[in-house]
């Protein structure tokens, strides 16, 4: 009886201190902030003294100190350690955050395969420079300007190489591998509204000059920009921005499922990220921009070898608009700069993505990944050009509308050393994408319809394929080659004012070549030529048979990245880029003006110096000439297309939480018609960002034009009538720069 009773009595003793410690035991993981993946290896140091322990080849830690309060300080090479102070046990999340890119580990040559083919100093910059929106991640691209006409609820004019993409014509954007361009859009031919991506929930971005990347088809002819979302949160975090104008923005990202084995025993993440902004901008005339962004992401491992990824996106903004006002109305005093001629323009644009993507391991050396996505897209945009010059009583307002639906399926499978051959891939992809599209154009009264003046339903079907193959063909040769077909069906049905139907087919082989010859560690050289293309409206590529539905641009690439020692690293390039046709959007008719045959031909050189442990400077340098082939000479510049633009600043990061970025930006003077005798005024800007970042909330500071400029954003030259005058007047049309503008920023994490 006593033995039991002892027995018992120690199980019990036992089981208490087993509860006890349990309850003094720190578990948790570490993870990076970037990646949103797990690191092992982590040092844990205790209290200031011995290490303790390190992370799992999962990430994970277990540790039972020997009593509270305990100061546990988490440390790993190439990342900012941090020290938490915890008053009992606990499980953590710990976030280690990668120290700002050290010059000194960039890796020029060959061996950084992931991104062979891609631009290394936008990815430099990317890490360097503060990103406030999903704007800033294209600015980030050396020699890319972007600029807003019509309030903020519409896509920017996208400039880049000499091209005036207007909104995305000659540049391609994907996010999670979905076309963001919309062919055939009511507004414009590959228009690319980028404001649904909430800029927080981006994990990597990679970018393209050229028409090189062979994945990518059409609209990327002068570049591109690749985005991937996170698959999942590494911390909970709520912000609030506040600015001059009543500008607010408010953003939550919240975890919903962490390894909790919702449906299966696998690892499971999921999250849900709601962003709303409200601005009335800095014009007279209140922009009244509203604008309301969702997405949600779910990923599962379905097995060791599977992953289900499936994501949700809304977007829904409207907005007031003071349009492109002349330079004859500033100058006679009519209106301020901030003023407008008619500010009933504006509108409203919602826009869903459904994606699913399914990842396959086949083998340790065959990789399988199929995407199904689905996009909505409705708008509708109010804008007056020409004021009174149509219509001199009711004024020369239209609207254009459109209701279109999306549905594609892609897959590639890749597969590593092919034939063999050590450190080689080969991928092959296909892909269909099927537009259905309902659009129309209005004359309106303020925004009251007028006059229905045309209805189309457009129908438009891309098929694509490519093959690419990724060989070292000497030990310091390597080389990336491919070549991808490009189908497409286009089907028009006018239905006001002519009921009639058409169709038309195009084929286009895009063949495309990169050599990577690494001359020492330290210098890579490279040579590209390629050949891209842009779809053409479905209007223009059906109506009219002299229109190439898929016009031809060949591109040519010199260059040499290059490291000088261990605080330089550089890229000069040369290129060549030639156009089968240059197109010029006529919005009131959705068709298109054909200047002929283009050519462009630049160059560029980018710097990024570390002088400082927490020091950088850079500075990116592009100029471009572009002439019109079929025009006469004298008479043959490209339009709107910039020469000269430079970009560049200096970023302070100290350890202490404390960072800054002054910043400048610089558009050269270009000519506005062909013969030159107009030109858009250069601009220089300067602009600035102070944050604090603790582990627990992040303030900030930015200031756009610190020197308050006046500068002219958006500038057109075409022909308008006021009221009062007999007859139309060419005249220099624009919108106003951003003046001085302030924000604040407050984050909190948890």
């Amino acid at each position: 009886m006593y033995k039991k009773m002892i027995l018992c009595s120690l199980w019990i003793l036992c089981f208490s201190l087993s509860i006890f410690a349990q309850n003094k035991t720190i578990k948790g993981k570490v993870l990076d902030e970037e990646a949103q993946l797990t690191i092992s290896q982590v040092r844990i140091e205790i209290n200031n003294g011995t290490i303790m322990e390190t992370t799992d080849e999962i990430g994970e830690f277990s540790i039972t100190p020997e009593g509270f309060p305990v100061k546990l300080t988490f440390s790993l090479q190439n990342y900012i350690s941090k020290t938490i102070v915890l008053k009992k046990a606990s499980n953590l999340n710990v976030v280690l955050e990668r120290e700002v890119t050290q010059l000194s580990d960039i890796i020029v040559n060959s061996k950084n395969e992931r991104v062979l083919g891609t631009q290394k100093v936008s990815k430099i910059a990317l890490q360097l420079r503060p990103i406030g929106s999903s704007q800033d991640y294209l600015k980030v691209v050396p020699g890319l300007f972007i600029a807003q006409h019509a309030g903020g609820g519409k896509a920017e004019q996208i400039f880049l190489r000499g091209f005036d993409n207007d909104h995305g014509t000659d540049f391609a954007v994907h996010v999670d591998d979905i076309g963001v361009n919309l062919s055939s859009h009511a507004h414009g031919q590959g228009y690319a509204d980028l404001h649904f991506l909430i800029p927080e929930t981006i994990k990597t971005a990679d970018y393209y000059k050229g028409p090189h990347e062979i994945s990518l088809g059409n609209f990327a002819v002068s570049g591109a920009a690749k985005f991937t979302s996170k698959d999942m949160l590494s911390r909970n975090l709520v912000k609030l921005e506040y600015g001059q104008y009543d500008f607010v923005r408010a953003l939550a990202m919240i975890s919903l499922l962490d390894k909790n084995n919702f449906l299966s025993k696998k690892e499971e993440n999921a999250y849900v990220a709601i962003e709303g902004v409200y601005n009335n901008s800095f014009f007279e005339s209140d922009q009244n921009l509203k604008r309301l962004n969702t997405f949600a992401k779910y990923t599962i491992a379905l097995s060791d070898k599977h992953q289900l990824k499936t994501s949700l996106s809304t977007f829904h903004s409207e907005w007031n608009a003071s349009g492109q006002i002349p330079l004859r109305a500033i100058e006679s005093g009519l209106i301020d700069r901030f003023g407008a001629i008619d500010d009933k323009e504006g509108g409203d644009t919602k826009r869903i993505h459904v994606n699913m993507q399914f990842d396959s391991q086949l083998s340790n050396k065959i990789d399988l990944t199929n995407q199904l996505y689905y996009v909505s897209n409705k708008y509708n945009l109010f804008s007056n050009f020409s004021f009174f010059q149509n219509d001199p009583i009711d004024g020369d307002m239209i609207h254009q509308q459109e209701d279109r639906y999306i549905y594609a399926y892609k897959g590639n499978v890749s597969i590593k050393e092919t034939f063999g051959i050590p450190k080689s891939t080969a991928t092959f992809g296909w892909s269909v994408e099927h537009n259905n599209n309902s659009i129309g154009l209005n004359a309106n009264n303020g925004r009251v319809l007028r006059e229905v003046v045309n209805r189309f339903k457009i129908k438009e079907t891309n098929y694509g394929v490519f093959f690419k193959e990724r060989m070292p063909i000497a030990p310091k040769l390597n080389v990336l080659a491919g070549i991808r077909g490009d189908f497409f069906g286009f089907n028009l049905t006018e239905i006001h004012p002519t009921p009639q139907t058409g169709n038309t087919t195009a084929f286009r082989l895009s063949p495309k070549l990169s050599l990577f010859y690494d001359v020492t560690k330290n210098v890579q050289l490279y040579a590209k030529a390629s050949s891209g293309f842009h779809s053409n409206y479905t209007n223009a590529a059906v109506t009219n048979k002299n229109v190439n539905p898929l016009p031809k641009a060949i591109g040519y690439d010199v260059g040499t990245e290059f490291k000088i020692g261990k605080k330089l690293i550089g890229n000069l390039a040369g290129f060549y880029l030639e156009s089968d046709a240059e197109f010029v959007f006529v919005s009131d008719g959705f068709e298109f003006e054909n200047k002929g045959r283009s050519k462009r031909l630049g160059a560029e050189a980018s710097f990024r110096y570390q002088p400082l442990t927490h020091f950088w400077l850079d500075t990116d340098l592009n100029y471009s000439f572009g002439t019109l082939l079929d025009a006469p000479k004298g008479e043959n510049k490209i339009p709107s297309a910039p020469r000269f633009t430079s970009t560049g600043g200096a970023t302070l990061r100290l350890q202490n939480g404390i960072n800054a970025s002054l910043r400048y930006r610089y558009l050269g003077e270009r000519p506005l018609i062909e013969d030159e005798s107009v030109i858009a005024q250069d601009y220089f800007i300067v602009d600035a960002v102070v944050n604090y970042t603790t582990s627990k909330y992040k303030m900030g500071l930015s200031m756009e034009n610190l020197f308050n400029r006046e500068w002219r954003e958006a500038v057109f030259y075409d022909s308008s009538q006021l009221q009062g005058e007999t007859q139309p007047v060419d005249d220099i049309h624009f919108t106003p720069g951003t003046p001085f503008l302030a924000k604040l920023s407050f984050t909190y994490f948890f």
